[in-house]
């Protein structure tokens, strides 16, 4: 099913989370590939966009073929929100500008941005009516349930952006507290698709075609894919593949999982050099490895190659078990 995101229309509504330290563009580029239908960035730092960080200036680069993509941003005021998004849309070719406003790490939260700013909802109306205001792109936010149990307000916050008029909300249905334990919960989630007036976007434990359905059926417009992608862009072919034609398609082939992992090596080579891709690929491989089994042996590994001939000689071992 296709979703339409203020102007922008993907070929259908699986999109794959921003994920700090994991969406690199290798990987949004084997994502898009594998028909997700939107990838995201990892999240920007306003602040690193305000003082021309040379890191952040690097992740807000973008190839041609990634699209479309949704640049993540980060921040607790809407001024330096505002700007640094204004300096983003200069730089880089993006479709959709999203407010990370659901990260629950400390990090973040001590800094007032993330989850923290559920605790005041009339910052993130604040801060999506300046984004409508200076962009001439979609806005959208990422949210949570609320900061804990006692404070669940997705429904209030939901009413605010849409007044404000964000282009859609995507929420994951935990609190702040409640971090990445337990369940996720579908009454927030449907409480955020009664409340808004933009398309929404549900997330959290979407891992096969029967969670992705069950999410889907509360009537959400899209699903947001994270966790369960990890070392797994084959995900999205295989939901976009069931919910287009109701074909549920055989799982990836060790020989797949492998040419994929090696493939994602040699693209953070070619944008990070050695040193650098084979320090993020020993978490990738790991994750890449799970959906083979029988390799646990190889962890061991796998976690500490420094080159990319070590990461083949591996696979090579793999493929030959």
């Amino acid at each position: 099913m296709k979703l339409k995101i203020g102007n922008v229309e993907l070929k259908n509504n699986i999109i794959l989370a921003p994920m700090a330290g994991v969406n690199s563009s290798a990987y949004r580029n084997i994502c898009l590939e594998n028909n997700a239908g939107m990838v995201c960035t990892e999240m920007i730092s306003d602040k690193g966009l305000a003082y021309e960080n040379a890191k952040t200036l690097k992740m807000i680069q973008i190839t041609e073929n990634e699209h479309p993509i949704s640049m993540q941003i980060f921040g607790s005021d809407y001024h330096t929100i505002t700007s640094s998004a204004i300096q983003m849309t200069k730089i880089s070719p993006i479709y959709i500008l999203d407010v990370n406003m659901g990260c629950p790490v400390n990090k973040v939260v001590k800094s007032g941005a993330g989850s923290a700013l559920l605790k005041t909802p009339e910052k993130i109306y604040d801060i999506v009516k300046s984004l409508k205001e200076n962009l001439d792109i979609p806005v959208t936010i990422k949210i949570r349930a609320g900061w804990d149990n006692n404070t669940i307000n997705c429904d209030e916050v939901a009413k605010l952006a849409s007044k404000a008029g964000v282009d859609a909300i995507a929420i994951h249905g935990r609190t702040r507290s409640a971090m990445y334990t337990g369940n996720v919960n579908y009454d927030y989630i449907k409480m955020v698709k009664d409340s808004a007036d933009c398309p929404v976007i549900g997330n959290g434990d979407i891992k096969n075609i029967e969670s992705a359905e069950k999410m889907l059926n509360l009537g959400v417009d899209g699903i947001m894919i994270g966790r369960a992608a990890l070392g797994n862009p084959f995900i999205f072919k295989e939901l976009s593949t069931y919910f287009d034609t109701g074909e549920i398609i055989e799982k990836p082939t060790k020989e797949q999982v492998i040419a994929t992992l090696l493939d994602h090596a040699r693209r953070l080579m070619l944008d990070k050099g050695e040193h650098i891709a084979m320090i993020e690929t020993r978490s990738h491989a790991g994750w890449y490895l799970k959906l083979i089994p029988q390799t646990k042996q190889y962890k061991s590994s796998i976690v500490s190659i420094k080159t990319y001939d070590e990461l083949e000689k591996i696979c090579n071992v793999i493929l030959k078990s």
